[in-house]
């Protein structure tokens, strides 16, 4: 028994030094990746309006063919974002997806929004000068994700519903 005792311990330490890399490190490090694909695409604060997702689509985890998505890599470290989305029938919803990958917020047509969702989103190290009367938002984390869907009721209604998405804005509040 005294010969199994450390080598059970040693598993134990092992299996708990996993749990905690798993848990605390891995999601940084695929926020870290999902940075660096956006950072190719457009700066931060900016929206992205991929094309709708095919069998052959990647760049979001098992895309939706129904689904038209939009995203914007934020960072709010230096000050608030001004996110106006429009809305487009019959579904559409805004995430926020913080640095570790918590989903920090999620407002949809559903919820009795008005059209356009419109919000401010700030961080731990945001001022918060002059945000009175806005609906603001607080990341965990200065930078993040935040994610559009919308609902494609069919191929041709996509030009339509893209049209509306064009006018989605993330804008820094001076």
């Amino acid at each position: 028994m005294k010969r199994v005792l450390p080598w059970l311990l040693g598993i134990a330490l092992g299996a708990t030094l996993v749990h905690v890399a798993a848990v605390a490190l891995l999601p940084r490090a695929i926020m870290s990746r999902v940075f660096a694909g956006f950072a190719a695409l457009a700066p931060p604060n900016q929206f992205v309006h991929p094309p709708l997702a095919t069998h052959e689509s990647r760049t979001i985890v098992r895309p939706s063919p129904d689904l038209a998505y939009s995203s914007v890599l934020f960072d709010v470290s230096e000050q608030p974002l001004h996110v106006s989305v429009p809305l487009s029938a019959p579904y559409t919803s805004l995430s926020g997806f913080a640095a570790n990958t918590d989903n920090f917020f999620a407002l949809n047509d559903q919820t009795g929004d008005t059209d356009p969702i419109d919000v401010v989103i700030v961080g731990p190290s945001t001022r918060r000068d002059g945000l009175e009367g806005l609906r603001v938002i607080e990341a965990p984390s200065d930078r993040g994700v935040l994610l559009v869907r919308r609902v494609v009721v069919s191929p041709d209604a996509f030009a339509s519903v893209d049209a509306v998405r064009q006018r989605a804005r993330a804008e820094p509040l001076r």
